[in-house]
């Protein structure tokens, strides 16, 4: 967990990307579409600035958790990891 400076620039980073998602996307899957347009140096950083571990998300989403025989793209993990965070600090 973060705290201090670093906590708000975190929450600035997921705040800017809440935003961005709820301005250029409209529905029930405008988080997905928004996550889905965006580079993964940006997934990147919303990862970091999260509040939320990754080890955290493995732990509580299966989803967000790669199974021995499964076969996924690191893009793949790195999108769904991050359409989690946005969606649970959104409240979703």
């Amino acid at each position: 967990m973060m705290g201090g400076s670093a906590g708000r620039e975190g929450d600035d980073v997921i705040g800017r990307h809440l935003r961005q998602a709820h301005e250029s996307a409209r529905g029930e899957g405008q988080l997905a579409e928004y996550v889905a347009r965006l580079d993964l140096a940006e997934c990147a950083r919303i990862l970091e600035a999260s509040p939320t571990s990754l080890t955290s998300l493995a732990a509580l989403r299966e989803e967000c958790r790669v199974g021995a025989g499964e076969r996924r793209s690191f893009e793949q993990v790195i999108r769904t990891w991050t359409l989690h965070v946005l969606s649970g600090l959104e409240g979703g």
